[in-house]
């Protein structure tokens, strides 16, 4: 129960919404999300607890998990 598989970050800023259910909208939100220590839920295991992270440590951790995406290049197809 409350087990997920955890997927690869790789290209992970281009799979929004983010969250087994969809609850946060981007990267920054995951990341302030954790950073508060998750919700107070019942269940929530005691080692989960706030990261105390700063603005710039935030901004730091979204550009390093931007970088992990891989260029997109798509291009239409002619159509005779």
């Amino acid at each position: 129960r409350g087990a997920f598989k955890t997927p690869t970050i790789r290209n992970v800023a281009l799979s929004a919404p983010y969250m087994h259910d969809g609850s946060e909208a981007t990267l920054e939100d995951v990341i302030r999300f954790y950073n508060a220590g998750g919700k107070n839920k019942e269940d929530i295991s005691p080692i989960i607890r706030p990261l105390n992270l700063t603005k710039s440590e935030i901004a730091d951790l979204v550009a390093f998990l931007e970088a992990l995406t891989d260029p997109v290049v798509i291009t239409t197809p002619e159509i005779p």
